[in-house]
């Protein structure tokens, strides 16, 4: 009886050792991948981790432990840097493993799948398809907080499926339209100004990737959009994303469509501003919508604050008078208020110059007279080059078109007008100049 009861402390003295011991190696090990990573020794810190990590499981709740799948990539990238064939596979297979048991021990999926779809993707990028449905999970799961590293990661990987045509491209305009309204979200929202940039930078890293894909044509966008906005007319966050998705399109077909007009005119209802009134006033002026244009260009320059930006507005307007509705004195005038707010936009003139030209021919009494308005045409561009070196250029291949027009002197002798007299262009234009001939 003594025997038996000596046998079995013996073998529970031994499974407490065993115990103890093993605890002992947990610490050890901790202890000593710790010691060398904090001398960034990784290559020495490697053995000891991996067996944490590999013996971690009944340990999860001590907050020493966490440091184990927090330190892991850190020590498995440098790893991988050095080695080569299987080794290096071997070592980035363990390194997407970290992310696996993170996500079962801890949970947070959206957080450690979002890591493991950049390192997939990092070091085996042929699996794009695994990492489209990884970024795709994370989505589904965090949704406009899902991680702007992930999902730019996202676009990227599904312009790849697309340009292979794995995926439509409805869906990658509606991925590409999620993705975009969950960094803006995003962006407006970080308090943070480091962070904030860093998402704006994303931000606009998904914009230019999808510009300038074939994906962002005005028929996909439109065929994608057109139910939606049809179904819900006054949703005024629909319309804001629709019209820029079609602002951003290749070509001015997009922001001649119907749908970029009503959609514009709903966003500019909802919050007037002088951008949303200009560009629909540009739509409208492309599309030979006269009126509806010149409305949204007043509007547009009622609601304008920047000097620089009414003067370019006003001149627009002036184009619009003279080229889509033969209006020489409106174009005029929209063109002296160009200039009335800065005095130095050379353009200004020389549109006063092809007004004239165009509007002026009958400005006389007879065949010697009507060509007096070439004086004043002239004149406009002289102007032009003076206030403003960019239209240098420009005005002189005008000027010497132009002149080309003025009265012969033999014409002159016979009116009994000398060079340099003073005369007046009369009608509407009404401008005194000064006499000049040609031989």
């Amino acid at each position: 009886m003594k025997r038996r009861t000596l046998i079995l402390m013996m073998a529970a003295v031994m499974i407490f050792s065993a115990s103890v011991f093993a605890q002992d190696d947990f610490t050890v090990n901790m202890s000593t991948y710790t010691e060398f990573y904090n001398q960034k020794n990784y290559k020495d810190a490697y053995p000891t981790w991996k067996w944490c990590f590999e013996n971690c499981d009944d340990r999860v709740s001590e907050k020493t432990t966490k440091n184990i799948f927090i330190q892991g990539p850190t020590i498995l990238e440098n790893v991988i840097a050095t080695r080569e064939g299987d080794a290096r596979e071997a070592a980035i297979d363990t390194l997407l493993i970290i992310y696996d048991k993170r996500i079962q021990l801890y949970g947070q999926e959206a957080t450690y799948l979002g890591s493991k779809a950049i390192m997939l993707n990092k070091y085996r990028p042929q699996n794009y398809v695994d990492v489209y449905n990884m970024c795709a999970r994370v989505f589904e799961l965090a949704g406009n907080s899902a991680n702007y590293g992930v999902l730019k990661l996202y676009m990227v990987v599904a312009l790849n499926r697309y340009e292979k045509e794995e995926i439509s491209k409805e869906e990658m305009v509606n991925i590409y339209s999620a993705i975009a309204d969950a960094l803006a979200e995003q962006v407006e929202k970080e308090t943070k100004e480091d962070k904030k940039a860093k998402i704006a930078d994303a931000a606009t890293a998904v914009e230019e990737l999808f510009v300038n894909s074939s994906a962002a044509d005005c028929k996909s966008i439109i065929d994608v959009f057109s139910p939606k906005f049809e179904a819900d007319p006054t949703n005024v966050e629909l319309a804001k994303k629709i019209v820029k998705l079609l602002r951003n399109g290749n070509s001015d077909e997009c922001k001649l469509s119907d749908l970029y007009m009503r959609t514009a005119i709903v966003m500019y209802e909802n919050e007037k501003s002088s951008a949303a009134a200009h560009a629909i006033g540009q739509a409208y002026f492309k599309r030979g919508e006269s009126g509806k244009a010149e409305q949204y260009y007043n509007e547009a320059i009622s609601l304008e604050e920047s000097n620089e930006k009414k003067a370019d507005m006003y001149y627009e307007l002036g184009l619009l008078y003279f080229t889509g509705m033969n209006n020489y004195q409106k174009a005029r005038q929209a063109a002296r208020s160009a200039l009335s707010v800065d005095p130095n936009y050379g353009k200004a003139y020389l549109l006063i110059g092809r007004v004239y030209a165009a509007g002026g021919k009958g400005c006389g009494n007879d065949a010697f007279e009507n060509k007096w308005v070439y004086w004043v045409v002239v004149d406009q561009f002289q102007k032009a080059k003076s206030v403003d070196p960019s239209v240098a250029e420009e005005a002189n291949k005008l000027i010497s078109t132009y002149s080309a027009y003025f009265p012969k002197a033999g014409d002159a002798f016979w009116a009994d007008m000398k060079e340099g007299a003073t005369v007046t262009v009369g009608c509407w234009i009404n401008e005194t100049t000064t006499a000049r001939f040609i031989k």
